[in-house]
């Protein structure tokens, strides 16, 4: 099978690479397929165009994926330069071909097969069954017809299953996985030794000459950046709350109105399963991923809550908390757990202050009737709260006509609907991370033409589902050169740590030198900088990975007696020399079956995507492809 796709396809399998790593195989993750239009062309593959259009459509695609997996992490400028978009082109370029080869190998999916995945299909669903006009109206929102709709979809489908026919290709045999097993499980005597840049600093002398050279050299990289500062109005429902007048007689009747909703409060108990996070470490992340699967393998969550949770004070317990009542715990916990509704009920992944959580509801107690004394704050709230929702809709509309019809002020809006102008500091087009400016799209707006150039209201903004805003220039400064004594200091700090590490780096070269001519490199360092030889495993964690890593990477000593040593400079500056004296393989016997199958599955998915990869890349230097890189924004 794989040697007759390769002998009969022109690429079409790297889309489905593209497909299965960024965009999700559901109904969002199709885009609707448009021939050649006039516009402005970002690429042609062998002579099909890919067009402005359907290049941005991906590129928003793309970047609404990574707010969706980053959440409050995600920012928007790591995902808006022209890596990304060399990559997001190139899953398009891939799937032109794709499409090409799909034709050529003449493969078909059946009316029935395509029926069958569309009729399935959640989104296009009333009531758990499908429903036609439905169907219709949720294309016609995402401005696609059902034929170009079916037609994507029958090309992904076809897709789908040739790499699945080539993955298969993949055989691993019980020799691989031993030979992995014994790498995997591998374990190493090491010891090694830090040329500490600190203990250069002091040493270190930099002239005022050359701090002026380097800031002549690098002048250009020594500029105030541009900035702006914009007048604002804003429409939020915490605002319109404030404003609401209370009359106490109608509080009262709000509160006979709605006296089921004041009830006392509801008691839960609840078990969670909790694993702690740390800045920039996805082991969080990936547990988190280990547990839903074995969640939705049929595992308790007891058992796994037990084996998993860093929760020391509920994990011994099956990950029990208790009986809880509203105001106990961190309002984002809470808000999930009574979301629940069902005894056993487990909830999406819960972000804390404390790390990532999975909750499991286990019992619900009644509430108890109170007065409205007991409650009035309560109920105060709760009509506060729906008294500026109905503002809140009338004022929207207001608002999005009254600065649309008058783009060159907002004294009008301001006015009429009586919200007051305000105005930001001067902010760069990285934004700063206080007041209403900390929202990147905001900041991306506020530098845009419609905004910067032509002066005009911005379009309302969406902060959140209850706070809006329009903005305005107010003030404009260019970029700006830094002049020589202001950034002198810096430059200084830079050339000093520079020379440091660089004499760190030479001081541990002469010691590796020195090892080669036989002589014991342990005196050259301070007994606090010499860590004596101690096994470690590759998933150790009471050594910088920087230097595992790299010790595993040293070739096995040849000798008893005959170390091998190894020096590096790394991040913090510090030079790193590493004495390697033993190399202990692992024992394939100790893994369970279930591991052994495990990785034996894993290895197969591997080399079955390398297959793939490799065929991707033959397919691609037969293809005739133009980019046009001003194209793309």
């Amino acid at each position: 099978m794989l040697h007759f796709i390769r002998e009969h396809s022109q690429g079409w399998l790297a889309w489905i690479i593209v497909s299965l790593i960024s965009i999700p195989f559901a109904l969002w993750g199709i885009n609707s397929y448009m021939g050649g239009s006039g516009e402005l062309a970002v690429a042609f593959v062998n002579d099909e165009e890919i067009t402005q259009t359907e290049f941005q459509q991906a590129m928003q695609q793309y970047r609404e994926r990574m707010r969706s997996m980053l959440g409050k992490n995600f920012d928007f400028k790591l995902f808006d330069n022209i890596k990304i978009k060399r990559s997001v082109l190139n899953g398009l370029i891939e799937q032109k071909l794709l499409l090409s080869s799909s034709n050529l190998l003449g493969q078909t999916i059946s009316d029935t097969a395509l029926s069958k995945i569309i009729q399935s299909t959640p989104e296009f669903q009333k009531d758990g069954n499908f429903d036609y006009e439905y169907y219709g109206s949720v294309l016609a929102r995402m401005e696609l017809s059902r034929a170009s709709f079916e037609r994507q979809l029958r090309n992904n489908m076809l897709n789908q299953e040739l790499i699945d026919n080539i993955q298969q290709t993949a055989i691993i045999t019980k020799s691989n996985v031993n030979t992995v097993l014994k790498l995997k499980m591998q374990s190493r005597d090491i010891a090694y030794g830090v040329i500490s840049v600190q203990e250069q600093l002091e040493s270190i002398d930099i002239s005022d000459e050359d701090m002026k050279k380097y800031f002549n050299k690098y002048r250009k990289n020594y500029l105030l950046p541009e900035r702006v500062a914009v007048d604002y109005i804003e429409l939020s429902m915490d605002q319109l709350k404030k404003a609401v007048t209370i009359d106490e007689e109608v509080l009262g009747r709000f509160y006979v109105d709605n006296q089921e909703r004041f009830t006392g409060s509801v008691q839960r108990r609840v078990s969670h399963i909790l694993i702690k996070e740390s800045n920039n470490d996805p082991r969080a992340l990936a547990t988190i991923n280990i547990i839903t699967q074995r969640l939705n393998d049929g595992e308790y969550f007891t058992n796994l809550a037990k084996e998993f949770s860093e929760d020391n004070e509920s994990s011994y317990k099956g990950g029990d908390l208790g009986v809880i009542k509203h105001g106990q715990f961190d309002p984002v916990f809470e808000d999930a757990l009574f979301m629940l509704q069902g005894i056993g009920d487990i909830s999406d992944l819960v972000h804390t202050k404390f790390g990532y959580h999975l909750i499991q509801l286990t019992e619900i107690g009644a509430g108890e009737w109170q007065s409205f004394y007991d409650v009035r704050a309560k109920v105060e709230s709760l009509y506060r709260y729906q008294e500026a929702e109905k503002s809140f809709y009338e004022k929207v509309d207001q608002l999005t006509d009254l600065s649309y019809e008058h783009p060159e002020s907002l004294s009008i809006p301001s006015e009429e609907l009586e919200i007051e102008i305000k105005t930001t500091d001067a902010f760069t087009r990285d934004g700063f991370d206080i007041g209403i400016m900390n929202n990147e799209n905001l900041v991306k707006i506020a530098f845009s033409d419609d905004v910067l150039v032509d002066n005009l209201n911005s379009s309302v903004m969406e902060i959140s589902k209850s706070h809006l805003i329009v903005i305005r220039k107010n003030q404009y400064f260019p970029a700006s050169p830094m002049s020589y004594e202001v950034i002198a200091p810096e430059i200084k700090e830079l050339l000093i740590f520079e020379k440091a590490s660089n004499r760190a780096s030479a001081v541990g070269k002469n010691i590796i030198i020195q090892s080669k001519l036989g002589v014991m490199i342990e005196p050259f360092f301070a007994t606090n900088n010499w860590h004596t030889t101690r096994v470690y495993s590759r998933g150790n964690k009471e050594i910088s990975s920087q230097i595992l890593d790299r010790a595993f990477s040293i070739s096995k000593p040849t000798g008893a007696n005959e170390p091998e040593y190894y020096g590096f400079k790394a991040t913090n500056g510090n030079y790193i020399i590493i004495k390697l004296t033993a190399v202990h393989h692992g024992n394939p016997n100790y893994v369970t079956d279930k591991e052994f199958e495990d990785l034996r599955s894993n290895l197969s998915r591997v080399s079955g995507r390398s297959e793939v990869e490799a065929f991707i890349d033959s397919l691609k230097t037969t293809a005739t492809i133009d980019i046009f890189s001003q194209n793309m924004h």
